[in-house]
């Protein structure tokens, strides 16, 4: 048995598993996050059992939420059930407890290619889900080291997230740890941002993490300013690029209780720009 040590935002995700993680093939994407000498305590552990299953694996209970995509929920009794299906038949279903820290992924391996979707849905979801218990969200969104403070440039796709990560890309002392998905955590005063393994298109992905000075909401105009936005202005804009459990209501009371946390530790603002470098400064003006 083969004990794998994965840490994301703080998350220790202990994996038992009878494949190796070549064999999983899941130390290309997650490679970076393979806690083999973790340096750090993590903030929260989540024990993630993996087991092979002969034929398609399928969920238990009643059908809960239903998105349309690629996955569905289930629940029967304290447990909930993720059915999570692509196209070509790669399909898994992790079941986990009311907490989401003890899970079990099951999965039919076939092909030579094959890959565990630990690497992909699973992955996320498990993510998304467990950080809301620890203070925490996910957002699509794209998040810039700047010489040890970070921002989170939010908005959602095509809103120009990437474009103006290219531009902090060449400035000195600035990182972009991840231009899709970006983890989130308050603490007493203040709040952290956390790369993951799903970088987007560009693949835009470090494991790294730094101190959050701000959030930037983008919009498209033919004039460069940025103004501050209320919190209950902010909200909104924020939930609507967040990764949410609306299968759950008191998940989803955690999940607007880690926002409201957030917004009062961390300002929001609105940048009003053209897709062009002078918006580096004008982000830096308010930090």
């Amino acid at each position: 048995m083969h004990n794998i040590p994965i840490t994301i935002a703080g998350i220790l995700i202990e994996v038992t598993s009878p494949l190796s993680a070549a064999e999983l093939g899941i130390e290309g994407l997650l490679g970076p996050f393979l806690a083999l000498d973790e340096p750090e305590k993590p903030q929260d552990r989540v024990a993630l059992r993996w087991e092979e299953s002969e034929n398609m694996p399928a969920p238990c209970g009643e059908l809960i939420f239903d998105p349309g995509s690629l996955w569905r929920i289930y629940r029967a009794g304290k447990e909930y059930y993720a059915a999570i299906c692509y196209p070509g038949g790669r399909q898994c279903v992790l079941r986990a407890n009311a907490t989401w820290d003890e899970v079990t992924l099951t999965e039919q391996r076939s092909g030579l290619n094959w890959q565990s979707l630990l690497n992909t849905s699973a992955g996320e979801l498990l993510l998304h889900t467990r950080i809301l218990l620890t203070n925490g969200l996910v957002f699509h969104a794209a998040c810039i080291d700047d010489n040890g403070r970070s921002i989170v440039i939010v908005g959602h796709s095509g809103a120009g997230k990437s474009t103006q990560a290219n531009f902090w890309k060449q400035v000195p002392g600035a990182l972009v740890i991840n231009e899709d998905r970006i983890a989130v955590r308050s603490s007493e005063s203040s709040a952290m941002c956390y790369g993951t393994p799903w970088g987007g298109p560009a693949n835009t992905r470090h494991n790294h993490s730094a101190p959050l000075s701000a959030f930037i909401l983008l919009e498209h105009a033919a004039e460069n300013e940025i103004q501050r936005l209320s919190p209950s202005a902010a909200a909104p804009l924020l939930l609507s690029c967040a990764f949410l459990p609306y299968w759950d209501g008191a998940l989803m009371q955690r999940a607007m209780a880690n926002l409201n946390t957030l917004l009062e530790r961390v300002p929001v603002y609105l940048l009003r720009c053209r897709p062009e470098p002078a918006i580096v400064p004008l982000v830096r003006s308010v930090l």
